[in-house]
Order: structure tokens, then sequence, then C-alpha cells
């Protein structure tokens, strides 16, 4: 049935692509899933407050996972430590986060366009882009990778 699917969306397409999707055809361990994203409307519920993939994971197509969980691990001490009360520090953390979630959660459009271009401009363009590298992380970041300024640590110490 995977295979099916994916022999119709790719028909036509030339290349190397017929001989990819008869041995496609003969293997017996095909697999597809799908890229996600866990969008929620709150991130806590009494006094149990999520954070990185449980509560906000970006997807792969971001490259932002391990980086937004880590932010926000970052944040929720922050919030924590400041504020007394639990409820008052899980509203702090969200309101705080939210935003910069949200700007990455965002990449998934460019991310996708960027990790698996549909055109041999665009796959072209792509590998100009990583042959060009300078330095990681680039010189240029995207706006989103540099969205939040995280606070000055105070506990802990």
């Amino acid at each position: 049935m995977h295979a099916d699917l994916v022999t119709r969306t790719f028909a036509g397409a030339g290349w190397e692509v017929p001989t990819v999707l008869d041995a496609m055809h003969l293997a017996d361990d095909v697999f597809l899933d799908t890229a996600g994203q866990v969008r929620m409307p709150r991130w806590s519920s009494g006094r149990v407050a999520l954070v990185g993939d449980a509560a906000y994971a970006p997807s792969f197509l971001t490259g932002q996972g391990s980086s937004v969980a880590l932010v926000g691990a970052y944040v929720l001490a922050d919030a924590l430590a400041t504020h007394g009360d639990h409820t008052a520090a899980f509203a702090a953390y969200e309101r705080r986060l939210r935003p910069f979630v949200d700007m990455n959660q965002a990449l998934v459009d460019h991310g996708a366009a960027t990790l698996f271009p549909t055109s041999a401009q665009a796959l072209e363009q792509r590998n100009a882009g990583l042959r060009g590298l300078t330095s990681v992380p680039p010189s240029a970041p995207r706006p989103a990778h540099t969205a939040l300024v995280l606070p000055e640590a105070t506990w802990g110490s």
C-alpha cells in the first residue's frame, strides 16, 4: 500500500526514479511516516508542567528540537526560581516562551523546502548553501533562533 502511494506520487519523475520505485516494490521493509508537530493550548495543568517535545515538539524539519527543549527547561527553571507559587511560575514560563516556540515551529514551512527540495533549482540552491557554509552556526542566524534573550540564572548560586 505504501509502495503504491509512493509510485503514484513519483510516476513520471524521470532520471533514476523508476529504478528506485522498482526496487522499492521488491523490498519487504518499506516504511513511511509523517513529520508532525506538538501544538498544545497549555503546557501546564495543576502542579505538572511539560517541556520539550512533550509540550512543543517543533518537528525535525526545523532542526530546532533540542534547542527549543533546552531553552524551555531553562525558562521553566528560572520561572520556578523567580516565582514563589508554581501557578504563577507556569504562567510566566508560558508567557515568556510561547512566542519563541511559535517562531521556531513556523520554521517547518521553510525547513521542509530546505531539507526536501521539490525542484532541481531548489536542490541546487540547498546544495550551494551547504557548500558555502563557513561557520556553524551560520553567521546570520534565523530570527527565530535569536528571538529570546535568556534571563541570568538566579538559582543554584
